[in-house]
């Protein structure tokens, strides 16, 4: 079941709605234990790269924004040139691609028994939703539908299986770029001595929002922005 909560904006366009997936209580108990036994060994084995701060233990957005500016401050106080690309993905959490998921999980080791599970923790779910509101007394459902893609918002495994879809953005960016990642909200900090080599490089945007593409999701193009 879904509820579509309001996130900001005009209440008449639907893409101002996140859908949230009301689960079971043995449903979150159960993932409790997956979640458990996943982040054990993601940590254990030091799979998630360091500049993810997003649904991580310890870490927060302060984390974040202290790491970006601790970078900006040492380039310049090296007398360096600075730049930074701002962005996110829309629907992060209902554009993820299954079968690619999948794949990911089979590369960090997540294999036999484990990859089994999480692979019917994806596959052949249904959903539905529904609108209630008091005034003017409406109560809806729709038609069960099948979902062919996107992990369930409102989930405790939801969060850590979107790290591990985005844990390779950072191979992505040039070598003098450092991103610095909050679930699906990116900063591309670039640094260089000259002015022309450290110019936002088109060739470097391409790459972001192609990787995004490539996920399955398309980079928000209104939160999308660069300062020099």
């Amino acid at each position: 079941m879904v509820i579509p909560v309001h996130k900001k904006g005009d209440k008449t366009n639907l893409t101002n709605y996140r859908p949230i997936s009301l689960l079971t209580s043995f449903s979150k108990v159960f993932e409790k234990a997956l979640y458990s036994r996943l982040t054990e060994y993601l940590y254990n084995n030091k799979l998630l790269v360091e500049n993810q701060y997003g649904f991580r233990k310890g870490l927060s957005t302060d984390d974040a924004i202290f790491k970006l500016i601790k970078a900006i401050l040492d380039t310049l106080n090296n007398k360096m040139k600075t730049g930074s690309v701002f962005c996110d993905l829309q629907k992060a959490f209902d554009t993820v691609n299954h079968e690619l998921l999948l794949d990911k999980l089979q590369y960090y080791g997540i294999k036999g028994k484990a990859k089994t599970l999480l692979e019917s923790y994806l596959r052949n779910r249904y959903q539905r939703v529904q609108i209630s509101n008091p005034y003017p007394n409406i109560n809806a459902l729709s038609k069960w539908t099948k979902i062919t893609q996107g992990v369930p918002q409102g989930s405790v495994l939801g969060p850590l299986l979107f790290l591990l879809y985005v844990n390779d953005l950072p191979t992505t960016v040039e070598p003098t770029a450092i991103p610095i990642m909050f679930a699906d909200d990116t900063s591309i900090f670039i640094h260089h001595y000259h002015h022309l080599l450290y110019s936002i490089n088109p060739s470097l945007c391409t790459d972001i929002i192609g990787c995004g593409t490539c996920h399955g999701g398309i980079y928000n193009i209104v939160k999308y922005n660069h300062y020099t």
